[in-house]
C-alpha cells in the first residue's frame, strides 16, 4: 500500500469539488461510514468532515497562506491508523487557480501493529471520550501530556473499561509547531 495517494480539490469556499478514483477503495477498506464514500464528500464543505476547532484553525490558516501566494504548496506529516497498521502519511496542499486547493495525502510507509479496538469505527462505544491528536494520532493522557496510542491506553487504563470511549481530536504542541514550521520556512522556487 505504501506510495498510494489519494486526491480531493476544494473551491475557494472549501466545498469538495472532486476526490481521486481510489477513495472508494481506501473508505471501503477502513469501514468509513457511508457519508464518507465519494456520494456523501462531493458537494460538502470540507469543515463536515474535520471535528475539532485546532485542527479546523491550522487548516484555514494552511489554506490561506496558499491562496494568498505566500506558498504555493505546502507538505506536512501526519497519521492516519487503522486499528490493525500505523500509516504514515504526507499531506500536500497546493494552490489552484480561482482560490481552488488540491490536498493530495500520500502514504509514505505503514507498519504492523496490535489490533487496537480504540480505533475501530465498527464496536460500540460508552459515553467517554479520549482525545487523539489529529495529525500524530497519538493520546492526550493529561492537560499538557500526549503519548503513543498503546501507551496512552495502559496509562489510562482504558484496556480494562467494558466498552471503548468515544475518540474526539485535537491537536498536539508538538505537531501545531511542525506545521507552524513549514509555514514559516521561506519559499524557495526550483528551477
Amino acid at each position: 500500500m505504501s506510495n498510494d495517494a489519494y486526491i480531493y480539490r476544494i473551491d475557494s469556499t472549501d466545498t469538495i469539488t472532486s476526490i481521486s478514483d481510489n477513495w472508494y477503495g481506501f473508505a471501503d477498506s477502513n469501514a468509513w461510514s457511508s457519508s464518507l464514500v465519494p456520494e456523501g464528500v462531493v458537494g460538502r464543505k470540507l469543515w463536515d468532515f474535520i471535528q475539532d476547532l485546532e485542527t479546523q484553525q491550522l487548516y484555514q490558516e494552511l489554506f490561506k497562506r496558499v491562496r494568498a501566494g505566500v506558498r504555493s504548496s505546502v507538505t506536512i506529516p501526519f497519521r492516519c491508523d487503522s486499528p490493525t497498521e500505523r500509516r504514515y502519511l504526507e499531506l500536500q496542499i497546493e494552490a489552484l487557480p480561482d482560490e481552488q486547493i488540491k490536498i493530495t495525502s500520500t502514504i509514505c510507509r505503514t507498519e504492523p501493529r496490535p489490533y487496537t479496538s480504540l480505533l475501530d469505527t465498527q464496536i460500540p462505544r460508552s459515553s467517554d471520550i479520549v482525545t487523539v491528536c489529529s495529525m500524530c494520532k497519538k493520546l492526550k493522557i493529561s492537560s499538557e501530556q500526549w503519548a503513543e496510542l498503546e501507551e496512552g491506553l495502559a496509562h489510562l487504563r482504558l484496556f480494562e473499561a467494558d466498552k471503548v470511549p468515544q475518540l474526539s481530536h485535537g491537536l498536539c504542541r508538538s505537531c501545531f509547531q511542525v506545521a507552524m514550521r513549514e509555514l514559516d520556512e521561506p519559499f524557495c522556487s526550483h528551477s
